[in-house]
């Protein structure tokens, strides 16, 4: 089968969530099939191992998120019927590159790996097989920005486009063949609110041969989190974290550390982080493994976010204890008090820290338990079986 794939970026370098996924899956599926990937870049970007896998590199149109023309087309987008980030993505040389593609035949199936983008492919949705990767319910990620948003300004805002992305994600996600979602809760809103009829799970997974566990030293009373900086659910969770979890912590562990790593943090955590002592924000790193693997405590306090995380994955598979809110662990077949502990007020979370921080031997059978479940549930061999199931059936 040859497939066209469109996207936002080259799934590579490996640093960030939404990479790993789309790059891990790639790989494996372009053993099977041809495919053309076409994306925004600078023209310089490879993908290692895929072979069978050709570039097509566009000039992107998206404007950064900063500056007076940004803060301009945010109130232009309150005239669009649009969620800001499908404009912001919306790009006529993509669906003109799209349409010239399909002119020439040999294409099977198009695959669209990311909601927004569908969009730039809405005029083959209902004629041609098509398949979505949704990476999350990104409605439901507005809904929750709304609900922890304490400027009303920016309150309203939010809320104007938790509405709007409600109204797109369901009109467009019911127009193809087979939606891919990541977890079973993301399935429910697909079908039950989306009307969505043909909705699998093709669960988010790790490289459990490239996670592993190491016999690094651990330093004492020191908690990590890796993530990409730049997303905002991230932002919020590790902002909750330093301003309300850290401080009870620090009054019972004076020697607590907490340790941020992840590519492109805004300036303002940069800030944060400096003046709160015991906290380091790293920014990007060549390998974040020998962070987790020095870490006592792996902790995932995220209020905000839609999916399932492939950084717990990733500490799992090394067998570290993990620590979460609800929202941090939500997709993934997990289970508090057997391989994961779960905590979502900000005392509790504390208190589950400072617990495992001073009697870690009491927790060890987290770790093994994790591996296990990563080794039988979570690997990406048998996940990219489940998508390649996924194409065949949207293409008929």
């Amino acid at each position: 089968m040859h497939v066209l794939i469109v996207d936002e970026e080259v799934p590579y370098p490996l640093n960030t969530g939404k990479r790993l996924r789309s790059y891990n899956l790639l790989k494996r599926l372009q053993e099977q099939h041809q495919i053309t990937y076409v994306c925004y870049g600078s023209g310089e970007e490879v993908l290692p191992d895929c072979p069978n896998v050709s570039l097509l590199i566009l000039k992107s149109p998206i404007l950064k998120q900063s500056g007076i023309r940004f803060y301009l087309a945010l109130l232009k987008n309150l005239l669009s019927p649009l969620p800001y980030v499908v404009e912001r993505h919306k790009s006529i040389l993509m669906q003109l590159t799209v349409e010239k593609i399909l002119k020439q035949g040999g294409i099977d199936l198009v695959h669209c790996e990311w909601t927004p983008y569908s969009e730039n492919i809405k005029m083959l949705l209902g004629d041609f097989p098509t398949v979505l990767s949704a990476h999350n319910v990104e409605a439901q990620i507005w809904q929750r920005y709304y609900e922890t948003e304490s400027n009303q300004l920016k309150k309203l805002y939010i809320k104007l486009q938790w509405q709007k992305m409600l109204n797109y994600e369901k009109m467009m996600s019911s127009l193809y063949r087979q939606v891919a979602v990541v977890s079973e809760p993301d399935q429910a809103v697909f079908v039950n609110h989306y009307e969505c009829k043909k909705v699998t799970v093709v669960a988010n997974g790790v490289d459990e041969k490239y996670f592993y566990p190491t016999p690094s030293k651990m330093k004492a009373n020191s908690m990590v989190f890796t993530g990409s900086m730049d997303w905002r659910p991230n932002q919020d969770g590790v902002r909750y974290f330093i301003e309300e979890i850290f401080p009870i912590i620090k009054k019972r562990i004076h020697d607590a550390t907490f340790t941020v790593v992840g590519r492109k943090p805004p300036q303002w955590l940069v800030a944060l982080a400096e003046r709160t002592e015991g906290v380091v924000v790293t920014g990007t790193v060549d390998d974040v493994r020998p962070y987790i693997s020095e870490s006592m405590l792996y902790v995932v306090p995220l209020r905000v976010g839609g999916g399932s995380r492939l950084k717990i994955l990733e500490a799992m598979a090394m067998e570290k204890v993990v620590l979460s809110t609800s929202v941090g662990a939500e997709g993934l077949d997990v289970s508090d008090g057997k391989d994961i502990i779960l905590k979502d007020r900000a005392q509790d979370f504390a208190d589950a820290a400072c617990e495992i921080l001073k009697n870690p031997g009491q927790f060890n059978q987290y770790e093994k338990v994790g591996r296990e479940l990563i080794l039988v549930s979570y690997t990406w061999d048998a996940i990219s079986k489940v998508m390649n199931d996924v194409w065949e059936q949207a293409r008929g």
